[in-house]
């Protein structure tokens, strides 16, 4: 996986919250780039879903980004937990410089 991302990562948790046609999932980022996160949920939403992500950023800034689920792996495998990653689709200015915040 790591060959094809774009962006580096910072393992980071954070609280933040999914929203799709189909549920409501809080849970805690895993992971974070500037192009998208990893959500640890047992219950993750299937490949293509489109969703709105509310942040809570270290500090008390909230991002409302939307996404797009790109991958997802539903149990836990060799130490890695069941979850989605999911893929920015309008991060905005203000967004990405929050998220690299965080990755420092």
């Amino acid at each position: 996986m790591s060959n094809k991302r774009k962006h580096d990562r910072a393992n980071v948790t954070i609280r933040s919250e999914v929203r799709s046609p189909e549920s409501i999932t809080l849970s805690k980022t895993v992971n974070v780039s500037r192009g998208g996160l990893f959500i640890s949920t047992p219950e993750p939403l299937g490949e293509g879903s489109e969703l709105n992500l509310t942040i809570q950023v270290p500090g008390g800034e909230v991002l409302e980004i939307r996404g797009k689920v790109k991958w997802v792996r539903q149990n836990e495998v060799d130490g890695e937990r069941a979850g989605m990653g999911i893929e920015f689709v309008d991060a905005s200015d203000k967004d990405v410089i929050e998220l690299k915040k965080i990755m420092d």
